[in-house]
């Protein structure tokens, strides 16, 4: 072992264990901070929990370092902006502590600018207190403005915005510190205004004063001494107000025979003056009124004027020209020019006038033009118009008469087709006359032709329209929609109309009603039938059409089929009626006879009774079935109208005797009655011819 190494380990360990310092117990705490202010540029940081010995505090960063004792400290000083921690050491016993949380010092709150003051409103005569427009404010953030005049009278408002206006100020001067509501920072005094008392303008000084005269009814007075600002005079007596500015005026238009007193109002302050002394208006000399006059221009007729003053009338004289006057207020024979119209007054020798009154030169007669003229746009119609304009000449105003029809407009509508005139009679009876012409297009005719519903053939309705005369291409407008053509086809029954337009907008128009023709084409087969008792048969219905109605309903297997089975219990008639959904119909009927089949009744034409033949042959007899008969009637004439044979029983026949002699051959007629067993009768008549 190397003891010496050993020695001098213990001795480091020994001399290190007496210098270094040990770990303090607790760290310092932070109480509060004073943050910097407009006043106080630094931050101040309170501790507390330092040991009650001396102790020595060092801030990090460094360069804050204090040395004291007891349990608080207050470290001033601090930078802003900067984040700092602290700790403390003491020497007995030799220790250090942790350090304390971090602490940022703000930065220093920034001073509002200075206000600015600008323009001042003072006070009046009639508001004791000016006001003041503040700028330059903070845009945001409330704030308290203070009003301090050189008396040392404050007064405050708050608000928000960055301008404002500072009402309620007495008279004095003034500046304004703007203080911020946020942080307490105050600005630098504003510049100062001043508020200054109303100042009433001294009483008006009459002038001059210019009196009434012939050629201005009125007077006028000068007035001085009036305010350097805007002011207002007051007339008495009638209270006129008279605005103006500058130290001196003239008021004119005061009424004659009166006494004037004057004051004024300085308009920027409100402030009133006394009264002025009275100036007086004298009587104005009699002047004439204003006289008027009517002129006769010349006219084609006539070519001087006429200028005839109409008033005033009575002790004047009268001019035309100012320099020669006479007592008649008519003037006449006037050559062209313009004339001003004098009065004088007798008495007073005031002159009033009036013109100009203008003498027109010879007058020019019209030149006119027809601006346009407008046929008529469908054939028949009276919309034809037509219009006259004058392009140069002439003197307004134009009288217009239009013939025949009798306008008094430049304008005529609503006229037909013809010849016409227009008459422009101008203010100085120049006359003109032009001629013109109302045409109108071709007449719009349509034809039409139809087709109704063939029910037998089963084909539709057609409609065609044939249109001529004005303006092709020709619109069709049917009252079935999306067609427009001049015709239609396939149509079911019922109204049909088409307006036809022609290029002019004329239109004519067109219907029709397609109806029905030729029943359903309906057959039953059979058509006639005998049956016997108890018997049926089936009957077919043929038709174009669909639904099927039979009558009557007795004895039939169904009534709405086109082929029942028929069982009647007696002889009818039935009847089947057929429609289709173009409404058309048809009906047919079938006899049916329920009865013995008794054929018919025949009666031969020619028969030989000469014994040659069968014995069948040698009697003419009247054929058909016994059975079927009730009661019988023949009888048979010869050509003179005499009965050669009579029977009342089918089974007797005619031998060819008459008188128990043979009847002569020849030409002979007969007659047939008989009531069959049905009670219904058949007759009959015809001719025969016996040979020998």
């Amino acid at each position: 072992m190397n003891y010496n190494l050993l020695r001098f380990t213990l001795f480091l360990f020994v001399f290190a264990s007496s210098n270094a310092f040990s770990q303090c117990p607790n760290s310092a705490n932070i109480d509060s901070i004073d943050q910097p202010t407009c006043t106080n540029p630094t931050g101040i940081i309170y501790l507390s929990g330092l040991p009650s010995g001396p102790w020595t505090i060092n801030s990090s960063p460094a360069g804050v370092t204090q040395s004291g004792s007891g349990s608080i400290a207050v470290i001033p000083g601090l930078i802003p902006g900067q984040s700092y921690t602290f700790t403390y050491s003491v020497t007995s016993p030799a220790c250090t502590s942790n350090p304390t949380s971090s602490v940022i010092i703000n930065s220093v709150p920034s001073v509002p600018n200075t206000p600015i003051a600008g323009g001042v409103t003072q006070p009046t005569c009639l508001t004791a207190t000016g006001s003041v427009a503040i700028s330059n404010l903070p845009s945001t953030g409330g704030w308290t403005l203070t009003a301090t005049s050189a008396t040392l009278v404050t007064t405050t408002i708050t608000g928000i915005g960055s301008t404002v206006s500072f009402t309620g100020l007495p008279v004095g001067a003034y500046t304004f510190v703007l203080t911020l509501n946020s942080n307490g920072c105050s600005s630098s005094s504003s510049n100062q205004i001043f508020i200054n008392p109303p100042i009433v303008p001294s009483a008006p000084i009459i002038g001059t004063i210019t009196q009434p005269s012939c050629s201005v009814p009125t007077g006028s007075v000068a007035l001085s001494g009036l305010p350097n600002q805007a002011w207002t005079i007051t007339t008495s007596p009638g209270a006129i107000s008279t605005p103006g500015t500058g130290n001196s005026t003239v008021l004119t238009g005061l009424i004659a025979n009166t006494s004037f007193t004057f004051t004024v109002t300085n308009n920027v302050n409100s402030c009133v003056s006394l009264s002025s002394l009275p100036a007086q208006i004298n009587s104005a000399p009699i002047i004439p009124p204003v006289p008027t006059a009517t002129s006769v221009q010349p006219n084609c007729p006539v070519p001087s004027g006429t200028i005839n003053i109409s008033a005033p009338l009575g002790a004047y004289t009268y001019s035309i020209d100012g320099v020669l006057y006479q007592i008649s207020p008519l003037f006449s024979g006037v050559p062209p020019g313009n004339y001003t119209v004098y009065v004088q007054d007798n008495s007073s020798g005031c002159i009033s006038s009036n013109g100009p009154t203008v003498i027109n030169a010879l007058p020019i007669p019209p030149n006119i033009t027809l601006l346009y003229v407008d046929s008529i746009s469908c054939n028949g119609l009276s919309d034809g118009g037509a219009a006259v304009q004058v392009t140069s000449g002439g003197t307004s105003p134009f009288v217009y008469s239009w013939s025949p029809m009798g306008g008094t407009n430049d304008t005529v509508t609503n006229l037909p087709l013809g010849n016409y005139n227009i008459v422009v009679v101008d203010a100085a009876q120049c006359v003109v006359v032009q001629s013109f012409t109302i045409a109108q297009p071709s007449a719009l005719t349509i034809f039409g032709s139809s087709t109704p519903i063939d029910c037998e053939l089963g084909i539709l309705g057609t409609v065609d329209v044939d249109v001529d005369g004005g303006e092709q291409p020709y619109l069709y407008t049917w009252n079935i929609p999306s067609v427009s053509t001049d015709s239609i086809s396939n149509l079911d029954i019922g109204p049909y109309s088409v307006n036809v337009t022609d290029n002019n907008g004329c239109s004519i128009a067109y219907g029709t009603t397609i109806g029905i023709i030729n029943d359903l084409l309906v057959n039953i087969n059979p058509a006639d039938t005998s049956i016997n008792p108890g018997t049926s048969f089936v009957a077919n219905a043929y038709s174009l059409g669909s639904d099927y109605v039979w009558t009557p309903i007795d004895g039939l297997s169904c009534t709405t089929c086109p082929n029942p089975v028929v069982s009647p219990d007696s002889s009818g008639i039935y009847y089947v009626s057929v429609s289709d959904d173009n409404g058309c119909q048809g009906s047919d009927s079938m006899v049916v006879t329920v009865k013995l089949l008794c054929g018919e009744l025949y009666v031969p034409t020619i028969f030989s009774p000469n014994g040659i033949g069968p014995e069948a042959n040698n009697k003419l007899w009247v054929f058909g079935k016994v059975a079927c008969i009730k009661r019988f009637s023949f009888q048979i004439y010869d050509r003179w109208g005499e009965m050669v044979f009579e029977s009342i029983n089918i089974l007797d026949g005619w031998d060819g005797n008459f008188k128990e002699r043979p009847a002569t051959s020849g030409n002979y007629v007969y007659k047939l009655s008989v009531l069959l067993y049905d009670d219904s009768i058949y007759n009959a008549s015809g001719s025969l011819t016996l040979v020998r």
